[in-house]
């Protein structure tokens, strides 16, 4: 089995700059201001044994980041910590397509080339926990009634009165699933103090939420109130076998052998340390209107359990340029017997 793991980190890291599409639940702005999510971005990993996934979300918006407010549904009872924007940067790397000259065809072009496999809230409304996570001040909630949601999410300044009526119903369908909720608020203060330490490219601080859930799950039906007419998602997906999502285009699929997570540890060592011999990592993409957002993203085996990663192909041919060198020559000769 052929991998190029070394020489690809090496190539991506000095080709390549980090993915610029970013986050996952929906993003909110008081009255009269506007903020719309530009893109998503995530990490999940699931491990099937335990039906325990942990999501690490990279929000990214357009608007004033002090009016930021988020709120992120989950199908299990999460636990919530700080994220490390360095995870985003060093997958991003990683999983950079190859860049190869080769001595056939003209301009650019791509290829797969594919590898060998191997309670202050109102009634119905449960405050389970308010805690501060990096930036923002967060709240685990739990909701038996998603009128009641509404009315606690407008209370606390979440929603107002141009946005609660489209809100009720998405709430509706996650509270007769018995999903709970997340929300985030930046904290100015914490805001002030950790600025210069996680923006990146006009994103917010990472978050990490951990829960069970049968199903390696990705929210994405609330996202529709708040992203723009084309958002890219990006989701960068650890499990045991390579896993897929409807409409999605595989960028990059690795079983991780010894070798290659030791290579990871070296080069990328905040990845390294949440990667392990034998996981595999799977970056997808997909573009999605609003109107496509009608579901939540439920991962599942792919086809396949095939390696690849993409590479791109550039720069003028070696034998083509020993052709033209030589017809140039032979033209410039029978010029001058013209001459």
């Amino acid at each position: 089995m052929r991998k190029t793991l070394i020489t690809a980190a090496v190539c991506a890291a000095a080709l390549i700059t980090a993915s610029t599409a970013l986050a996952d639940g929906c993003m909110l702005a008081p009255w009269q201001y506007e903020i719309y999510e530009t893109g998503q971005i995530a990490y999940l990993d699931y491990d099937s044994d335990t039906e325990v996934e942990q999501l690490h979300i990279l929000p990214r918006f357009h608007g004033d980041s002090q009016n930021f407010a988020w709120i992120i549904p989950v199908p299990g009872l999460p636990e919530l910590d700080e994220s490390d924007m360095q995870i985003f940067y060093q997958l991003s790397y990683l999983t950079a397509p190859e860049y190869r000259n080769r001595d056939e065809g003209w301009g650019c072009t791509q290829e797969d080339y594919v590898m060998s496999p191997t309670n202050d809230g109102r009634d119905g409304v449960d405050i389970i926990a308010s805690q501060l996570v990096g930036i923002y001040q967060a709240m685990i909630l739990g909701a038996a009634d998603a009128d009641a949601l509404t009315d606690s999410l407008t209370t606390w300044g979440f929603l107002h009165t141009d946005n609660a009526a489209d809100f009720t119903p998405l709430l509706e369908a996650y509270v007769q699933d018995d999903w709970y909720f997340v929300t985030l608020k930046v904290d100015s203060t914490a805001f002030a103090e950790s600025q210069d330490n996680w923006y990146w490219y006009g994103g917010m601080q990472p978050v990490a939420l951990t829960f069970t859930c049968e199903t390696p799950t990705y929210p994405m039906r609330i996202s529709a109130l708040s992203a723009v007419d084309d958002t890219s998602v990006i989701l960068y997906v650890n499990a045991d076998r390579r896993l897929y999502f409807d409409g999605a285009e595989t960028e990059y699929a690795n079983h991780l052998t010894e070798n290659e997570a030791r290579v990871i540890r070296a080069t990328y060592p905040d990845l390294g340390s949440i990667l392990e011999v034998g996981d595999y990592l799977t970056k997808l993409k997909r573009n999605y209107t609003p109107a496509q957002m009608d579901a939540d993203i439920l991962l599942e085996p792919a086809a396949s359990n095939a390696e690849y990663r993409r590479i791109y192909y550039s720069g003028v041919p070696l034998t083509s340029g020993l052709l033209l060198a030589i017809a140039g020559v032979m033209f410039y000769r029978a010029r001058r017997r013209r001459v």
